[in-house]
């Protein structure tokens, strides 16, 4: 402190005047002098972080805080620069005939005697001046400390944005006042924002101003700051702890573990001291088991409809509580991190199996559940166009279905000997001579999540030749399932004309996936399966080539 008031008073004795005759200003009264001079000699960017002020007396110069106005005869400025990343001090002071004066300090010397750590962070308005704060702490509590110490002056006060709460002073703007007399002390804070009283802590003697931590668990460290002001600075003890428990001195830092058989509440005392005095703080800790790991206990929800909301509650032991995430899961897909509820509402394009991982974590460790997910969805047919055929002749029509799973077909109405194939959906009828006329056929695909039902007309019409394509054919595609496709994709296929036929599997870009070949007498109809199990899920397609005929057709795997 002593290079302190050197370096000040060296830099006060070289203002143009002699201090006794410095007027006393307010803290904001100079501060444009301050900032215009920094802004030349510093940088043009610098915001103001601290304002203080130092009382003391020095080879006939002496800086001192007026009571009653809270006017000082010089102010301390720091100045931070974001484009340089650094500060600078100023100290202003009023001279008569030459007004306001600002004079840079050589150093950055206070930083070293600030009771905080000094940040970057700026003053912002607003903020009060220094007659209002000093009004405030008079409130707060001070103008009884002046009634009762006629000797008491201020030798030390300053004003902070401060940015991080610590034992002195807590987080925002804050004035903070330090009266001195003979007999007693006082400490005020005040809002610097309002200019309201925060708090005033009268005398020397420690007061704790910290709260500690009541809960603690078996074999987890606890640990407690405790903060007591005071001057001197207190040396802190246990008066009454649980075996185990030990405080630093210095700092009142608690630190404890606590063992099998400490469950409970546990009583501590703990006591600040100085040559003044002593402050002391009685509390108890509830101390919990031993912590255990988790484990999932429920039992998976390892089905879906498409569509609809997927819900289950993930059900798990261990202590302290539990935090749940997705390590694994379909898109869409959420999970609340501390109840444990896992909802999904899948679309049809997401039918099939989705691997699921659920990962629980506490503080004793972590656990997981890993599930296959299915998804499935009720039969949609599609719509199937009205028919004009001639009797006496096969007539045959394969749907198209989009369900999982496989769904068994039935005929809800038709005309008598029309059938469907209750696995594949290939509907067949030959009608007679007497059957000449318009018939209405209802048909339904049903699996264990619904049903869905498809109506179209046939007419069967004299006129019409043999068959609905009299023409030759090549071969004919009757059929293709399942949609999707998961491992494999059965093709009911008849033979016409061309003695063999070849299919080959593209992907979407058109490359070639597969390919084989199939021969079979003309009339037979064939039922082929083609292996995509080493497919990706996504979009292919197929080619069948025969003759001079060829067909593409799209299918969709998914898993």
């Amino acid at each position: 402190m002593k290079r302190l008031i050197l370096l000040l008073s060296i830099v006060v004795l070289a203002l143009p005047l002699h201090a006794q005759l410095l007027e006393k200003v307010t803290v904001k009264e100079m501060l444009p002098t301050v900032i215009g001079k920094a802004q030349t000699e510093f940088a043009s960017d610098v915001v103001l972080t601290n304002a203080l002020f130092f009382g003391f007396e020095y080879q006939g110069v002496k800086l001192e805080l007026d009571l009653t106005n809270g006017k000082a005869t010089g102010w301390l400025y720091r100045l931070y620069s974001t484009a340089l990343d650094s500060s600078v001090y100023y100290i202003g002071a009023r001279i008569p005939l030459l007004g306001d004066q600002a004079v840079k300090l050589p150093l950055d010397t206070i930083t070293q005697y600030f009771p905080v750590t000094i940040g970057i962070t700026q003053m912002t308005e607003p903020w009060v001046d220094s007659d209002v704060a000093l009004q405030g702490s008079k409130d707060g509590g001070a103008e009884t400390f002046l009634q009762s110490n006629p000797d008491a002056s201020v030798p030390f006060a300053f004003a902070i944005n401060n940015p991080l709460p610590n034992r002195y002073i807590p987080q925002g703007q804050y004035w903070f006042f330090r009266y001195v007399a003979s007999a007693d002390t006082l400490t005020c804070l005040v809002d610097a924002s309002t200019g309201l009283p925060f708090r005033c802590i009268s005398g020397n003697a420690p007061t704790i101003i910290s709260l500690p931590k009541t809960t603690a668990r078996v074999g987890q460290l606890y640990t407690y700051e405790a903060q007591a002001y005071g001057e001197p600075a207190p040396t802190y003890t246990l008066a009454t702890a649980p075996a185990g428990m030990s405080i630093d001195a210095a700092t009142g830092r608690v630190t404890w573990t606590p063992a099998a058989g400490q469950e409970g509440m546990q009583n501590v005392t703990l006591v600040a001291s100085n040559q003044s005095g002593s402050d002391s703080q009685s509390f108890q800790i509830n101390v919990s088991g031993a912590a255990s790991g988790p484990t999932v206990t429920s039992t998976a929800v390892t089905e879906a409809e498409a569509g609809k909301q997927y819900a289950y509650q993930v059900v798990v032991n261990g202590t302290p509580p539990i935090t749940y995430a997705l390590a694994e899961s379909p898109a869409g897909m959420l999970i609340d991190p501390a109840r444990g509820r896992v909802a999904w509402t899948p679309t049809r394009l997401q039918a099939g199996p989705h691997p699921v991982r659920i990962t629980v974590t506490n503080s004793a460790g972590t656990g997981e559940q890993s599930y296959t997910l299915e998804v499935y969805k009720t039969p949609i047919i599609a719509a199937v166009p009205n028919q004009r055929i001639g009797p006496d002749k096969p007539f045959w029509y394969q749907t198209s279905i989009d369900a999982r799973p496989d769904p068994t077909y039935a005929i809800n109405a038709g005309p008598a000997g029309l059938t469907i194939d209750p696995s594949s959906g290939m509907i067949n009828w030959t009608p007679t001579d007497q059957q000449i006329g318009t018939h209405t056929v209802l048909f339904e695909a049903s699996n264990r999540f619904g049903k869905h039902q498809q109506s179209f007309e046939i007419e069967v019409d004299a006129t019409v030749g043999v068959d609905r394509d009299p023409q030759p054919f090549a071969f004919r595609v009757l059929s293709q399932y399942p949609h999707p496709a998961t491992n494999s994709l059965s093709v009911g296929v008849i033979f016409g004309s061309a003695p063999a036929i070849d299919i080959d599997m593209f992907d979407a870009l058109g490359r070639l996936m597969g390919s084989r070949r199939e021969a079979a007498l003309p009339g037979t109809r064939m039922t082929l399966v083609l292996s995509t199990a080493e497919l990706q899920p996504g979009l292919y397609f197929y080619r069948v080539r025969g003759g001079a005929e060829q067909q593409l057709r799209s299918f969709v795997v998914s898993r």
